[in-house]
């Protein structure tokens, strides 16, 4: 091989992996309440208002939660989103998945959540008046209102 081709070789191969890991991401935290009170096994949903990629959490028993976007909690891609809770039947465990999408896609499928209370409003991208900048500056609080 000549220079030029390992040149050319590299700088394909650089491009390449700056493809792959271009888009970092910044960890996003926080808790979720319903009427002032830990919301558990809620599903989250990060999706951007512009370009940029759906990231995925769930609460735990106290309503806390971690945003997947690539890899269990690794966090969310910088940007503007919209957020979408709703509160499954069951618990979804996000590290059981392979990715955000798998996760989103089992708790799609699941059925509609069991409480009347929890207010549908936030359940829907085009309803919720959610919003979240990444990064966030600190622990993300999202109090819901059931009325």
């Amino acid at each position: 091989m000549n220079r030029f081709t390992c040149l050319l070789l590299g700088l394909l191969l650089a491009a390449v992996l700056a493809g792959c890991y271009g888009s970092r991401t910044s960890p996003v935290e926080g808790v979720v309440l319903l009427d002032g009170k830990p919301l558990p096994d809620a599903s989250i949903q990060f999706v951007p208002l512009g370009t940029g990629r759906d990231a995925t959490g769930q609460t735990d028993k106290s309503g806390a939660f971690s945003m997947s976007t690539y890899n269990p909690k690794d966090g969310v891609v910088p940007g503007e989103y919209k957020v979408v809770i709703s509160r499954p039947t069951g618990t979804l465990d996000p590290t059981q998945h392979g990715s955000a999408e798998d996760a989103m896609s089992v708790a799609a499928k699941a059925p509609p959540p069991k409480a009347p209370d929890f207010p549908e409003q936030y359940t829907r991208v085009e309803q919720t008046p959610l919003k979240q900048t990444v990064p966030a500056s600190g622990r993300v609080t999202f109090n819901l209102k059931s009325k």
